[in-house]
């Protein structure tokens, strides 16, 4: 008579109405972790902390976890600080190079335009030295004609 009693919920075989406990267990177990490389990984740095399967630390196993992402996260803010302090200089850097460049466009805006009218002057005496310089040749020329005929 115990051979005709129905079978356990997590004994019985596979099924539309399975338990969910059973369809749990059955996917963890047909789970391979040759494939899985973010569960390799995981395994792998958990196996740097966790030597010894002991009840102790399997207890303590959460907390010892916890403590490592906290030191990890300390690191990591410590680091940024670092880039964050690297990034403020540089700022500092470009500023100060941003005003020297400003200062310098203002200096060679305020030559040109002391050096503008210097410049247009210039310009007008080189034309009239060149007016000048011909209306001579033409001068010298017609009185050596003058000179040599006569």
């Amino acid at each position: 008579m115990a051979d005709t009693a129905p079978l356990p919920p997590a004994a019985a075989p596979a099924g539309p109405g399975i338990n969910p406990l059973s369809r749990k267990l059955n996917k963890i177990l047909e789970t391979r972790l040759d494939n899985d490389k973010e569960m390799l990984e995981a395994l792998k740095a958990l196996s740097t902390f966790f030597v010894e399967n002991s009840l102790r630390t399997r207890r303590n196993l959460r907390g010892d976890i916890e403590r490592r992402s906290l030191a990890i996260n300390e690191e990591f803010v410590h680091i940024f600080k670092q880039v964050k302090e690297e990034l403020e200089s540089i700022n500092e850097d470009v500023q100060a190079m941003s005003s020297c460049c400003e200062d310098m466009s203002s200096r060679l805006k305020a030559a040109k335009e002391q050096t503008q009218d210097l410049i247009v002057k210039t310009t007008k005496l080189q034309a009239e030295k060149n007016n000048f310089s011909i209306s001579q040749f033409g001068n010298d020329s017609g009185s050596s004609a003058v000179f040599v005929a006569g």
